[in-house]
């Protein structure tokens, strides 16, 4: 195995775009509000149809798109799925659920792109013990094709994968699904700056359903008035930080469970640790 500091050393390294990751196509509305246009050119929506029929997708869940193949997302949203339902869909380049193309003011995006998942890989050891390897990977039927408004988040390697963030505020961003059973949902992108906090707080908070690892996993917000999970769940954690000269967004978390209640209290939210299982990334996507 590769240790975790060494990925770059893995084979599975050289599939990922590194010159054109990360970058946001524009300044960023933080706090609750709507995102900008092209903020956060990586994150996908996955959508699920009931198997025989053609009616219109339900899009229940986030993903971040890591190369032009590849859409990283949680377990719970492609397993263990409500009766009758399957990952039908997945669409980059939204923003406004209500319009395509997106504009704003005399601006306007490219259309969305719109793929059909060709294989869907789930942790092996998800669920085993509760919530725990919360990630999975999509290999989409085609490419992507790069735009400013469809592009891939960077993934951490050396100094930054064995970073803890403790104390640090980092993103979240999505249309405000928490649970795949209730599609209720904002139409346009929303986004939120989140605090991690000590894994001691979400001990604590989930102490009666779950075992948490702060090996795995990652404690997210948990301040009264900030909005914790405004994300889809499956979608990115992210932080711009800058690594080897440059300044970018990489992606530090997948959101996994939490608090319902958004904002309404103080218990945080567990996202799995992204640097903790790059390794089985890169394993598990190809050519």
């Amino acid at each position: 195995m590769i240790r975790v500091a060494d990925v770059t050393k893995h084979p599975g390294w050289l599939l990922l775009e590194h010159k054109r990751c990360g970058n946001s196509n524009t300044d960023r509305i933080i706090g609750g509000k709507n995102a900008s246009l092209g903020a956060y050119p990586w994150i996908a929506r996955i959508g699920y149809g009931i198997p025989g029929t053609d009616e219109i997708l339900s899009y229940r869940c986030g993903g971040t798109l890591i190369n032009s193949l590849y859409v990283v997302t949680a377990a719970h949203c492609v397993m263990n799925l409500p009766e009758n339902f399957k990952v039908s869909g997945i669409r980059l380049g939204e923003h406004n659920t209500l319009t395509d193309p997106d504009c704003e003011l005399d601006y306007c995006a490219e259309p969305v792109q719109d793929f059909v998942p060709k294989s869907i890989i789930a942790h092996k050891d998800y669920n085993k013990p509760m919530f725990k390897n919360d990630i999975a990977i999509i290999r989409l039927n085609k490419p992507a094709v790069y735009n400013e408004f469809v592009k891939p988040i960077c993934m951490m390697s050396g100094e930054l994968i064995q970073k803890n963030f403790i104390g640090e505020m980092a993103e979240v961003a999505g249309w405000g699904i928490y649970d795949i059973n209730d599609p209720q949902s904002s139409t346009i992108l929303q986004t939120i700056k989140v605090p991690i906090v000590k894994m001691n707080r979400c001990v604590q908070s989930f102490k009666n359903f779950a075992v948490m690892s702060k090996q795995h996993q990652m404690c997210v917000g948990g301040i009264l008035g900030e909005d914790s999970c405004g994300g889809d769940s499956g979608g990115p954690l992210m932080k711009v930080q800058t690594l080897d000269g440059r300044t970018r967004y990489y992606f530090i978390g997948v959101v996994s469970f939490g608090a319902k209640a958004c904002g309404a209290s103080q218990t945080p939210a567990i996202y799995t640790k992204v640097a903790a299982y790059t390794t089985w990334i890169l394993e598990h996507i190809s050519p």
